[in-house]
């Protein structure tokens, strides 16, 4: 029998393959002991395999991810296929080997095709890119939740629900990914517009049709799309100045007046860390930074230049991940060094702020790492902002006050004092396009001096 003569394994190392080709499985099948006459078979539906996890010997992947838990029933079907063919008669080498494992998983494929979600491709998505530390993922996530008609920003954490997006009597999370098409990006679109007010409209309609050009690049939708969500955007209102997120020159200077001081008696968990909230915008504002970098400055970051100036360098969380991210060197105002000596050496973890997840010296590099920062940054940092809520509530702001306003505040601020709007995108990190889109707030505002 052909089980005499043949044998198989799964292995991401096969020869004469390119780098890039070692991060797929294959079935490799030779005789035995005669390992020239090896031919190999590329497994399909392995998505993201993370071979830290691989074992070898049972051929499974054991993360425990949901990545891993749909990839190893397809392994399990695999070999199950193979152990069939050894044992077939009319078998009798390698290359027949691996065109009756084609011709067999042909229509096992188309199969799986048919029935793989919208949602399951998202969540595949969204492991992918939780492999590269990175926010953008979180665009991914923010799209699931809508398609499941989940709210994961209620109080207290608690998950509530909403009306599912639906499309030809059906939920459109649960549309076989081969037929989201037109009518499903269209129906989402209003969707987003009726039920959710039209709030995030760009992004999440944005990511929908990124995650159907990612799944035709892979060959698993083939749909003609047309519809354009940008011209069913929903009208924007147009705000006066007084609605315009940003501090005037007499607002700013009473919430500098307020640091150090009890703002909300009521808060007594939180009394303590007051002052330190507001110090976290204050820094945040002088250093034109963004609500991470704060959190993620330390002290081995200062330096100190042969005419005085203490220099802040650093890379942004958010460009990590470039090829080539971009450093940051920024000469520090009085305001931020004086905030910064009164913080000096309360860390445990290094930084220049005693938070409480300060306390911990995070490594952000690895997945797991990043991870874990990224869930503690988002609850103090939701800390901070209910905090400053109040703050803005007490100086009488006729919007809700929060780290973002101060970005926006400072950077408008610098560039009104200096006019250059490079020298301006360069100290905060960003581009002369996204100041003029996001940040800059023409309002004839007096400039709040603070260089």
């Amino acid at each position: 029998m052909a089980s005499n003569l043949l044998n198989y394994i799964i292995t991401q190392s096969v020869p004469g393959k390119k780098p890039k080709d070692k991060l797929k499985l294959y079935v490799v099948v030779s005789f035995k002991g005669v390992p020239q006459s090896r031919k190999s078979y590329v497994i399909d539906g392995i998505n993201s395999p993370d071979f830290r996890y691989w074992d070898k010997k049972s051929r499974r992947f054991f993360s425990g991810t949901i990545t891993a838990n749909e990839n190893n029933p397809v392994l399990e079907a695999i070999c199950k296929r193979c152990d069939r063919l050894l044992n077939n008669s009319a078998i009798t080498t390698p290359s027949e080997f691996v065109d009756a494992l084609k011709e067999n998983t042909k229509d096992r494929d188309e199969d799986k095709k048919k029935r793989e979600t919208l949602a399951n491709f998202i969540q595949i998505l969204i492991d992918e890119k939780k492999q590269n530390p990175s926010c953008d993922y979180q665009l991914y996530v923010s799209l699931l939740h809508n398609l499941l008609g989940e709210n994961h920003k209620s109080a207290k954490g608690k998950v509530t629900y909403f009306a599912k997006p639906m499309c030809k009597d059906m939920a459109i999370a649960d549309t076989p990914l081969a037929d989201v098409g037109n009518a499903q990006l269209s129906e989402f679109a209003s969707w987003v517009k009726t039920v959710k007010g039209g709030k995030n409209y760009q992004n999440l309609n944005a990511t929908l049709l990124r995650v159907i050009n990612i799944a035709k690049g892979r060959g698993k939708n083939k749909q003609e799309i047309t519809y354009k969500f940008r011209t069913d955007a929903p009208k924007k209102v147009v705000v006066g100045v007084d609605k315009d997120k940003v501090l005037t020159r007499e607002q700013f200077k009473a919430i500098e007046c307020l640091s150090g001081s009890v703002v909300n008696p009521k808060g007594h968990r939180n009394r303590s860390l007051q002052q330190l909230y507001l110090d976290t915008a204050l820094l945040m504002y002088y250093t034109n930074s963004r609500p991470a970098d704060v959190l993620l400055f330390r002290s081995d970051m200062l330096t100190t230049r042969k005419d005085g100036v203490t220099v802040l360098t650093y890379i942004p969380y958010k460009k990590r991940g470039y090829r080539e991210p971009e450093i940051v060197d920024l000469p520090l105002p009085q305001q931020a060094l004086e905030i910064i000596n009164r913080y000096k050496g309360q860390s445990s973890g290094g930084y220049l702020l005693p938070l409480p997840m300060n306390e911990t010296n995070w490594d952000i590099t690895t997945v797991e790492g990043n991870k874990k920062w990224r869930s503690a940054s988002n609850t103090i940092l939701g800390n901070i902002n209910a905090h400053l809520k109040i703050v803005g509530e007490k100086i009488g702001l006729n919007f809700a006050l929060s780290l973002y306003a101060f970005r926006r505040s400072a950077i408008t601020t610098t560039l009104n004092i200096s006019g250059n709007i490079a020298l301006v995108a360069k100290r905060s990190s960003t581009s002369d396009k996204m100041i003029i889109k996001h940040y800059y707030k023409d309002t004839k505002l007096q400039p709040l001096a603070f260089c």
